[in-house]
C-alpha cells in the first residue's frame, strides 16, 4: 500500500533521517517509535509528502507527486501533533474541513461530521470554539477531522491510510483507548495507519507491527512482539526495561524501574 526507499531527510546542513526503507500493508496498524529526536515526526511529515525529501514514497504504486491534493485527501489523512489554529472555528466546523474535497449536499456533509464528531465523544463540545478546548480536546477534534476526510468508516473498495503523530500525548487513559481502538477498527476493516508513539504499551496492545527508529535510521522492524524486546529498548532508550506478557491479551507489556538522581 505505502512504500518507501532510501528516504533522506535534512534540515540545512542537520541529517535527520538517513536511507530509511520499509513497506506499510493493507490490514497493518505500524507503531513508529523512538527515542526524543529520533525522527518520527520528521518521517510522517515525509510519508506525508508535506516537506521536502530524497528517496522514493510511493502509494498504491504511484509517487506521491502523481496525486492530485485532492485524490491524495480521499486516500490518506494526517494528524500531526501540533495544531496551528489561525481562527477560532467551532468544533463542527473544524471537522468538517475533512469534508471539502468531497461533492455532496449540505444535508450529507453534516450528517457525515455529526457521525465523526460523536465517534471521538464530542457532541457536546460541537458548538465550542477549539479556543476554549483542551489539548485533549483538540487532539480529539482532529482525529474526527481524519475521520471525515477518509470517510473512514465507509464501505469503499479502496484502501486507505492514516498518518498519526502523537495522537494520544495529551489524552487521559480511557480517550488513549477509545481514539486506538477506533484506529484499530478502521486498519481491521483492510486500511493501514502509522502511528508515532511513546506509549510503548499502547503500542503493544494497539499495533501490529513496529519501526523502531534510533540515531536517523532504522533500528529494528517486523511484528510488534519481535520489536519490543528487551534488548532493542534497553539499546534505544538508555535505560533497564523488562517486557512481559499482558495478561489478558497476547501483547507485550513494558515495565520500567526507578531511576536514581545523579
Amino acid at each position: 500500500m505505502l512504500s518507501f526507499r532510501n528516504l533522506n531527510v535534512s534540515y540545512g546542513k542537520t541529517r535527520i533521517l538517513q536511507n530509511i526503507t520499509g513497506e506499510v500493508k493493507v490490514g497493518q496498524c505500524v507503531g513508529l517509535i523512538g527515542e526524543n529526536g529520533a525522527g518520527k515526526s520528521t518521517l510522517i511529515h515525509t510519508l506525508a509528502g508535506t516537506i521536502p525529501y530524497q528517496g522514493d514514497v510511493t502509494l498504491h504504486n504511484q509517487p506521491l507527486a502523481h496525486y492530485s491534493q485532492i485524490e491524495l485527501a480521499h486516500k490518506r489523512a494526517v494528524v500531526m501533533q501540533s495544531q496551528q489554529l489561525g481562527f477560532a472555528f467551532t468544533v463542527q466546523e473544524l471537522v468538517a474541513m475533512g469534508r471539502y474535497s468531497y461533492k455532496e449536499s449540505a444535508k450529507q456533509s453534516a450528517k457525515k461530521v455529526a457521525q465523526y464528531i460523536d465517534f471521538m465523544e464530542l457532541s457536546h463540545l460541537k458548538e465550542r470554539r477549539t479556543t476554549a478546548l483542551s489539548g485533549g480536546e483538540l487532539q480529539r477534534v482532529s482525529m474526527a477531522r481524519c475521520l471525515a476526510q477518509l470517510d473512514a468508516f465507509s464501505d469503499n473498495s479502496e484502501p486507505k491510510l492514516m498518518l498519526l503523530d502523537e495522537p494520544t500525548s495529551a489524552l487521559d487513559m480511557r480517550h488513549q483507548h477509545t481514539l486506538l481502538s477506533c484506529v484499530k477498527h478502521f486498519v481491521d476493516m483492510g486500511n493501514a495507519a502509522i502511528i508515532a508513539i511513546h506509549d510503548l504499551n499502547l503500542a503493544g496492545l494497539y499495533t501490529s507491527d513496529i519501526i523502531m527508529l534510533h540515531q536517523k535510521q532504522i533500528l529494528a522492524s517486523g511484528a510488534t512482539p519481535d520489536v519490543l524486546t528487551e534488548q532493542n529498548l534497553n539499546h534505544i532508550y538508555a535505560m533497564p526495561l523488562h517486557v512481559k506478557p499482558h495478561p489478558l491479551h497476547d501483547a507485550p507489556m513494558i515495565y520500567s524501574q526507578r531511576q536514581e538522581f545523579l
